[in-house]
C-alpha cells in the first residue's frame, strides 16, 4: 500500500500567515522611517561638507592676509558688513599673490572677499569693501541657508595675531539638520 502523503494542517497553515502578515507589516512600517533617516544622514553630510569647503577656502585666504614680497599699502585685513547684517560678518583680505611688492586691486586682483548676505556666503575678488554689487555666492542657497559667518581677531600667544570664525547653516529641507564650524587661524604673514 503507498505511503499517505500529508500537507499542513488548516491551523498551521492559519499561524504561518499569521506570522507573515505581522513581519510584512513590521517591515513596512520600518522602510518608511528607515529610508527617512538615511536621506537625514545624507543631508547632514551634505550640510558638512559645503560648510567644511567654504571654510577650508576662507582659511586658505586667512593664512596668506599680509603677505607682500616689498613694501604693500593698505589694510591686510579688514572686517565689517554688508548693509543689514550682523556686525562682523565680512571679511576682506589682502596679499601679494604674484609676489609684485604690492597688493593689487586691478587685473590680478589681490584682495579676497567673503560676506554673509541674505542666508548665503558670498565672495568676491579685487573688493576693497563689504558693501556693493558683483559678489557673487559660493553655495547652493536652496540647499543650504547659512545662518551665521563672524569673524574676529583676536591675540595669540607671543602677540602674534590669530582670528576667529565662525560658520554655521542648516539644511534647507530641513531645518532642523543644523551645523556650526568654528576655526582660529594663525595669521602668519603678519
Amino acid at each position: 500500500m503507498p505511503a499517505l502523503e500529508q500537507g499542513f494542517t488548516l491551523p498551521e497553515v492559519m499561524l504561518a500567515m499569521t506570522f507573515g502578515s505581522l513581519i510584512a507589516l513590521a517591515a513596512a512600517k520600518t522602510l518608511p522611517v528607515l529610508r527617512q533617516q538615511t536621506a537625514d544622514v545624507g543631508r547632514h553630510y551634505r550640510l558638512e561638507l559645503v560648510l567644511r569647503q567654504l571654510a577650508f577656502g576662507i582659511e586658505k585666504d586667512l593664512r596668506r592676509a599680509g603677505f607682500c614680497a616689498g613694501q604693500c599699502q593698505g589694510r591686510a585685513l579688514t572686517i565689517g558688513n554688508a548693509e543689514g547684517e550682523a556686525s562682523n560678518s565680512c571679511v576682506i583680505v589682502a596679499y601679494d599673490l604674484n609676489r609684485n611688492g604690492q597688493w593689487d586691486n586691478a587685473a590680478d586682483a589681490e584682495y579676497f572677499g567673503y560676506r554673509l548676505r541674505a542666508g548665503a556666503l558670498e565672495g568676491q575678488r579685487g573688493v576693497t569693501q563689504c558693501r556693493g554689487n558683483g559678489w557673487e555666492r559660493l553655495h547652493d542657497p536652496e540647499e543650504i541657508r547659512i545662518t551665521t559667518f563672524s569673524i574676529s581677531e583676536i591675540a595669540g600667544n607671543g602677540g602674534k595675531p590669530l582670528v576667529l570664525f565662525s560658520l554655521g547653516g542648516h539644511s534647507n529641507t530641513r531645518e532642523s539638520i543644523q551645523q556650526r564650524l568654528e576655526w582660529i587661524v594663525s595669521m602668519e604673514a603678519f
